[in-house]
């Protein structure tokens, strides 16, 4: 469970995973949201070159610090939609786990 961006980086980067890297992010033209949903979920946006569209992606972290995608890569046309998409997810996880 993390509560903050940076604890999410800071375990990725132990786990020698490079998705943060100022290189990475450069190549993807990526921006990281700073909210950390769930404990687990935040925001990424993407541009593929200066003519396209910013669109925006939900990120997963796991506990080891790996990242993945949730309703894929650039899958949402605003950030307002991903969010709304994270809290959406919660509510189901929440009640999934209420019925077990």
């Amino acid at each position: 469970m993390f509560h903050t961006i940076t604890s999410i980086k800071l375990a990725n980067r132990a786990r020698g995973h490079h998705f943060f890297d100022a290189d990475t992010m450069r190549f993807f033209r990526s921006r990281i949201g700073q909210t950390v949903h769930g404990g687990r979920y935040f925001v990424t946006s993407e541009q593929f070159d200066a003519r396209s569209p910013r669109l925006y992606t939900i990120r997963r972290a796991a506990a080891d610090g790996s990242i993945s995608d949730v309703g894929g890569f650039q899958g949402y046309t605003s950030s307002a939609s991903a969010v709304r998409a994270i809290q959406k997810l919660i509510r189901s996880e929440q009640a999934g786990t209420a019925q077990q």
